[in-house]
């Protein structure tokens, strides 16, 4: 069973994806021109994100710690422009196993660049905790109404065009 759009599909094909649509199942993300999947490592902490430009061909595997865990699950997702920049945001849901009831899930996203899949940075929290945008570009009134997680423009960097800080730690 995968979650489409808001509507759980029995199934469905990539193929079938019409643009803007998102397949989502339990260790990947499919678009129409995009495969992301999360694979386990080793039996320690460490999992893979494996990107396919389903265009192009082009495969980029990029190996993270986990919260915790090696078995995350995609979340959220969006393509998007941060600081001139096409990027892909993935949040992943690391399963939380441990008796600490006041703790549900543990939610990172992680921020790829689009062109090449190349890792850009990592955030601690769900994609829609991050302002699409630097401070600079919003009214100094609206500042205080932002998602906590924001974006720091790094000029003149092609390999990380951005970062991303929690307000009050820039």
């Amino acid at each position: 069973m995968a979650f489409v759009g808001g509507v759980y599909a029995a199934s469905l094909s990539a193929q079938e994806l019409s643009h803007f649509q998102t397949l989502f199942d339990e260790d990947s993300v499919e678009t129409r021109t995009l495969m992301i999947r999360l694979d386990p490592v080793n039996d320690d902490v460490r999992f893979a994100v494996t990107l396919r430009d389903k265009e192009t061909g082009l495969v980029i595997r990029h190996e993270f710690d986990g919260q915790g865990t090696n078995d995350p699950s995609p979340l959220l997702f969006e393509e998007s422009y941060l600081c001139g920049t096409p990027v892909i945001l993935l949040t992943v849901q690391y399963p939380w196993r441990h008796a600490l009831p006041e703790f549900v899930r543990v939610l990172d996203t992680f921020a790829l660049r689009r062109s090449d899949f190349a890792f850009i940075d990592v955030a601690f929290g769900p994609l829609t905790d991050i302002a699409l945008a630097e401070d600079s570009a919003y009214d100094p009134a609206d500042l205080e109404m932002l998602p906590p997680i924001r974006v720091h423009c790094l000029t003149g960097q092609v390999e990380k065009p951005f970062e991303f800080f929690r307000e009050g730690n820039k």
